[in-house]
């Protein structure tokens, strides 16, 4: 026998058929100093029932029955006895069966192991205290209503107007009304003129047919703040008459209010939805339009010209025109102009302050209205957050008189009033391809969800000239090569040159788009002496020996980023070359001629210390096709390379699942298999080198 944390000994025999489930609770029994045998069903449960145990504890499902029906068997043999319940999932309709058939104590296995312990402090008290399932006294119900933290008020059923005869604290907290104040009267009081009229007569009804009820009204405390107020009335029955109804009342002022905003931002974003549909219909699809016409433009202008003759198709714009800077002028010149003929000598100063000119230095949409439709501008600031500067009688700081000059040189160009013009930069990352401009004509406003829609054809047409601009590099009609010289410890492959007196050459690179940068180089250096050089740098660079042939290797590294790739990316350029040897180093670009090459220049040799532009090249080359591009591999490939690449590709060796074996492929040409592969493995590696290297 051992001795329990009391200093009483106890012995216990546990009925649980998972013994999984059954290890830790055998444990914190026996840390408790319980003696525990377990047993895994009912029936041998009762034969053990006389072998001497103080306690019985068991899970409610059992192979052979339940827990409930053993504790019927205990109690059949004796009253008294200490038997306690531990199911698995516990209930309230299981807990009131429990108790009963004579449950000494219910304690639910959930959560653990809170509960574990739980259970230790019940099987101490069955077997050292009372065996019986405590009692709640008449005096501890008192306690709990007096202490609810729920305001509690009970109702004489048998008077007409139900006056309150309790009211606990939480309810005199809730309401500042007493138990003075209360008391004797119908909780009726709590009402306003505000409350509302069907929760009072539901109320009224239930009350009327003694059923429960549960409403939220508006109530008042008794300083008159209103407040929510969660109702739930109950009725309480003796010998099945009527008495008394018990009510509880719950502050749910913050959830009804809440749930109310939720509501009224609901119909603001309805009413807005509706609003940018009935736009969208109205602008019939210029979106839609626009990118189909951009998606067939394949020139520059083209692409100007499917977004400027879209826009003034639409009633309200009078002018839509693109242009570009010059930067020998420090002017903007329509290069493409919708509605009306193309004025003459038409040009916007950058340093005049106007819409056009404060897009270009913002980077964002800009608008001037008509002194009349000042609340499309509020109306941006609200949705934006961005502020504008504003005089004391509301109007910009820009004097209206400049604000009407925009206005008017615009309308006495289109021959008709205007309302307002908007300036949208054509913007593709950190690269600008110009200004898109649109002129209202009189009664048209700007409203938010145009600004949206305006925004999406800038969107749009920036990425086709970017594209554009791609594919010419791509495609290799007029190229410029820029040549820089490059000295000094960056980039990283220059300063390893330098510290280790080795060579690198760039082979390849891997750009993404959200992550790191991979460069591949070609290098004489021994790849553990690159390793502890760039440990020593400490600029987050990494290395990866690829390969190691004859003392040279091919080098993987990566950079967490790489502003000259991403640099390139943005204007569609292409590195040809990038070497570096002894400290010194060369770096070749090439760039379509709209890639801004000035500023090209002034990025990488404000990126990179030590480059220096030593060469500026227009040339054109000739564009490759897919036949150039074939003739080249064929003349690399050896007659037994192509066939094994043709037989792997008709035989299906590349599908998956294979329709073929390298065995079998390597039958039809009469070869060994491992032969196949080679000449396989040298023939991909060709192609690849042709497309990649």
């Amino acid at each position: 026998m051992t001795v329990s944390s009391s200093g009483r000994s106890g012995r216990v025999l546990y009925v649980d058929p998972d013994d999984d489930a059954a290890g830790p609770v055998l444990d914190v029994l026996g840390q408790a100093a319980f003696a525990v045998e377990h047993v895994r069903d009912a029936a041998t449960a009762r034969e053990r029932l006389n072998d001497g145990f103080d306690c019985v504890v068991s899970t409610q499902d059992l192979p052979d029955g339940t827990g409930l029906d053993l504790l019927g068997t205990v109690r059949e043999a004796d009253d008294e006895f200490p038997f306690v319940l531990f199911p698995d999932e516990g209930d309230e309709r299981l807990a009131s069966e429990a108790i009963s058939v004579g449950v000494s104590d219910y304690v639910p296995r959930e959560p653990v192991p809170k509960q574990r312990l739980a259970l230790v402090d019940a099987v101490e008290r069955v077997v050292f205290g009372s065996p019986e399932f405590p009692a709640v006294s008449e005096q501890l119900k008192d306690r709990a209503m007096d202490e609810a933290p729920v305001g509690i008020t009970i109702a004489d059923a048998s008077r007409r107007d139900m006056p309150l005869i309790y009211v606990n604290d939480a309810f005199e907290e809730l309401t500042e009304y007493t138990e003075a104040d209360s008391l004797a009267r119908n909780c009726s009081f709590l009402q306003g003129d505000d409350s509302d009229r069907a929760a009072v007569a539901e109320m009224s009804r239930a009350l009327g047919a003694g059923d429960p009820v549960s409403v939220e009204i508006k109530n008042y405390t008794k300083s008159g703040e209103p407040f929510w107020n969660r109702v739930d009335i109950a009725p309480v029955h003796e010998d099945g008459e009527l008495t008394h109804y018990v009510g509880f009342q719950l502050d749910v002022t913050e959830r009804v209010e809440a749930e109310r905003e939720a509501r009224r931002q609901a119909e603001k974003a309805r009413a807005e939805r509706e609003t940018v549909e009935a736009l969208l219909a109205r602008l019939d699809g210029l979106v839609t339009d626009v990118t189909s016409g951009l998606l067939g433009a394949g020139t520059r202008s083209a692409v100007e010209a499917a977004v400027c003759d879209r826009l003034v198709e639409t009633e309200e714009h009078a002018v839509a025109w693109i242009g570009d800077s010059d930067p020998a002028t420090d002017t903007i010149t329509p290069s493409t102009w919708a509605g009306g003929d193309d004025p003459e000598g038409f040009a916007v100063d950058l340093d005049d302050g106007g819409p056009v000119a404060r897009a270009v230095e913002t980077g964002e949409l800009q608008v001037v209205a008509a002194d009349g439709d000042g609340e499309s501008e509020r109306e941006h600031e609200r949705e934006t957050g961005a502020a504008v500067d504003r005089s004391a009688d509301g109007g910009t700081v820009a004097a209206d008189e400049a604000r009407r000059g925009v206005l008017a040189e615009y309308a006495d160009v289109v021959g008709e009033e205007v309302a307002a013009v908007a300036a949208l930069p054509l913007q593709y990352g950190d690269v600008g391809y110009g200004v898109l401009v649109v002129a209202l004509r009189a009664g048209a406003r700007l409203s938010q969800p145009e600004r949206r829609v305006l925004s999406a054809v800038g969107t749009s047409t920036a990425m086709a000239l970017h594209d554009l601009t791609s594919q010419r590099l791509l495609a290799s009609d007029d190229v410029i090569e820029l040549e820089f010289a490059l000295n000094g410890s960056e980039p990283f492959f220059v300063g390893l040159s330098g510290v280790l007196g080795a060579s690198f050459g760039h082979v390849g690179t891997v750009a993404r788009d959200d992550g790191p940068t991979t460069l591949f180089f070609e290098s004489d250096a021994d790849p553990d002496a690159v390793t502890a050089t760039l440990e020593d740098r400490g600029d987050g660079t990494t290395v990866t020996a690829v390969t190691t042939v004859d003392d040279r290797s091919i080098l993987e590294f990566v950079v967490e980023s790489s502003p000259l790739f991403d640099l390139l990316s943005d204007r569609g350029g292409r590195v040809t070359d990038m070497h570096a040897a002894g400290g010194a180093g060369q770096l070749t670009l090439e760039l379509p001629p709209e890639a801004q090459p000035r500023e090209v220049v002034e990025t990488i040799e404000e990126a990179i210390p030590g480059a220096d532009l030593t060469a500026y090249r227009e040339h054109e080359r000739p564009a490759e096709t897919r036949q150039d591009v074939r003739t080249r591999i064929d003349e690399r490939l050896t007659d037994r390379q192509e066939t094994a690449l043709q037989t792997a590709i008709v035989g299906g060796f590349f599908e998956w699942p294979r329709d073929s074996t390298g065995e079998e492929l390597a039958t039809t040409m009469d070869i060994g298999r491992s032969t196949f592969h080679q000449h396989l493995r040298a023939a991909q590696r060709k192609v690849f080198e042709e497309l990649y290297g």
